[in-house]
């Protein structure tokens, strides 16, 4: 067993244990939590929607970690809470389209994050004095990055749009 596979419990069949150690690395890739990948998967392999404590429950993992996981789930836009009407617990699904996920992502996240770095990147040049040549042209490299990652971010971001219906 390699670092990224978790341990077998017994209620948890081989193909869905596959299928979490399958998250579990490309989770740890982006550098996320080994109990979020495998609520993830949990989720994904489920037939239906989940309480966060059945989650918790067939994982073996707190309640807390439960929480956080789901949390940060739903932040990356990778799992959908319902509120059932007459129920005081919510149910969780995973976003199962790679396209809606993707495209999460590049909108909510990679997006702002740009944007970030084009303004400190900007401010950190202001600031350097005249005698800074090293650092300017570190700095200038830098911008350059985020002039060619601004200008395929649009390209990329599309790649993973639904497609429009044709006329």
């Amino acid at each position: 067993m390699t670092t990224t596979e978790i341990a077998s419990p017994t209620t948890i069949p081989t193909w869905e244990l596959e299928v979490l150690n399958l998250f579990v690395g490309i989770f740890e890739t982006f550098g996320l939590p080994k109990s979020t990948a495998m609520i993830y998967g949990t989720l994904y392999c489920a037939e239906e929607p989940m309480l966060q404590e059945e989650i918790g429950n067939r994982l073996g993992i707190s309640a807390g970690s439960a929480s956080q996981g789901l949390k940060l789930l739903q932040s990356l836009g990778a799992v959908h809470r319902q509120f059932p009407p007459g129920q005081r617990h919510s149910l969780y699904t995973a976003e199962l389209s790679m396209r809606r996920l993707l495209s999460y992502f590049f909108n909510a996240h990679l997006g702002p994050k740009l944007s970030n770095g084009k303004e400190r990147i900007e401010s950190i040049l202001e600031e350097l004095p005249d005698d800074a040549d090293h650092a300017r042209q570190r700095i200038k490299t830098l911008e350059s990055w985020q002039k060619k990652v601004e200008q395929a971010l649009p390209l990329a971001s599309a790649l993973f749009q639904s497609p429009s219906p044709k006329s």
